[in-house]
């Protein structure tokens, strides 16, 4: 009914949404006083970017990395993923899918609560 009240009386259609971009918008990468540890973002292309990763979690920063860029080579993205994986478990650190697209990689003695999904109860069966 709004709708159809908003297309008479000359409203717009679609609702405006915030710019985020302007919302979340900083002085830059400056950083003052220097923090102890970091986000840091890295679009996965190669091993190079791989490594640079690890080397981040030995400096104790939490990764966000996106993973869109290999994912036309599923194998490939596979034995990379496997690798950080190790590498992160050797440090006591943790991995976890945030997307499709994006890993998030925690360092030393940081951890991910992973929920897993919720088993879909079969109609036949009922459980005490």
């Amino acid at each position: 009914m709004m709708g159809l009240l908003d297309k008479l009386f000359g409203k717009s259609e679609s609702a405006e949404f915030p710019d985020l971009e302007e919302v979340m918008d900083s002085e830059g990468d400056v950083i003052s006083p220097p923090a102890d540890f970091y986000v840091k973002r890295i679009d996965l292309r190669n091993e190079g970017d791989a490594d640079l990763a690890a080397k981040e979690l030995s400096q104790k920063n939490v990764i966000i990395m996106n993973i869109l860029p290999l994912s036309k080579q599923p194998n490939r993205l596979r034995g990379i993923l496997a690798k950080l994986k190790s590498q992160a478990n050797k440090m006591n650190g943790d991995i976890a899918l945030l997307s499709q697209d994006a890993v998030l990689l925690t360092p030393t003695n940081v951890k991910i609560v992973k929920s897993k999904p919720k088993a879909v109860a079969s109609s036949g069966s009922r459980s005490l």
